[in-house]
């Protein structure tokens, strides 16, 4: 096994010991199919030693079964940051009342339906992206939502938590720091993990919110783009 390295940002010296990784548009492709090589190159981050973290704005079940059957069985973060998962503990950290309430109030509004996998879902209210994000929030400005879109599905989060809420709280439990945490990931509701985690890295098609909130991104896109995040990781934490 390569000997993990500590890396000097200025702030002092860091020894990454996790990756927190986006599932949609990060492993995928923009029709949600897996990238293979993607997921090869994800199980050579834990063959390194490091905590692979998958962090979904999907649901547990979901992240859960893609964790088992790709041999990572690691820590989870859902529901972008509403429900974490570790060591067979589930850990619900948002009440989804303020979502289920904007959600009835937006349906007086706009002609919107929930995610298919919102029966699952259980912090936040998931839709479907009939109507521009932006008209989402406006509807909303009045409650207590965050509201962000994954590229693929827009998320109405109670008591505006994100993913990065999830990572602290997982980290708390694990016993590692936040900037100790490599994140990759490529949506909106990525770019508070991303500039909150030790180390942001997104690939070429990520939002522009994204990228703003990154320290890296990649020349490519989608899977591609994450083969190239792990060879810029593995240069960072090895001699």
């Amino acid at each position: 096994m390569p000997e993990l390295r500590t890396e000097d940002r200025g702030g002092g010296a860091v020894r990454y010991r996790a990756v927190a990784v986006d599932i949609d548009g990060t492993l995928t492709d923009d029709d949600l199919i897996l990238d293979c090589d993607a997921v090869n190159a994800l199980r050579s981050l834990k063959s390194m030693g490091l905590e692979v973290i998958l962090c979904s704005g999907n649901v547990l079940p979901i992240a859960y079964a893609l964790s088992f059957y790709l041999g990572l069985r690691g820590p989870i973060v859902a529901e972008n940051g509403g429900v974490i998962y570790h060591d067979r503990k589930i850990e619900v950290i948002a009440d989804p009342g303020a979502a289920l309430k904007a959600y009835e109030y937006l349906r007086t509004r706009a002609n919107v339906r929930r995610l298919f996998t919102d029966r699952w879902r259980e912090s936040e209210v998931g839709i479907y992206q009939d109507i521009p994000v932006g008209t989402v929030r406006d509807i909303l400005r009045d409650f207590d939502v965050l509201v962000e879109s994954s590229g693929f599905a827009i998320h109405i989060m109670a008591g505006r938590i994100t993913k990065m809420d999830g990572i602290r709280r997982l980290a708390e439990i694990i016993g590692i720091k936040t900037d100790e945490i490599i994140a990759v990931g490529d949506g909106d509701n990525d770019a508070e993990m991303l500039k909150g985690c030790g180390y942001g890295i997104c690939p070429a098609n990520a939002s522009e919110n994204a990228k703003r909130s990154a320290d890296h991104v990649t020349s490519l896109g989608n899977g591609s783009g994450f083969l190239e995040a792990v060879e810029h990781i593995k240069e960072m934490i090895t001699k």
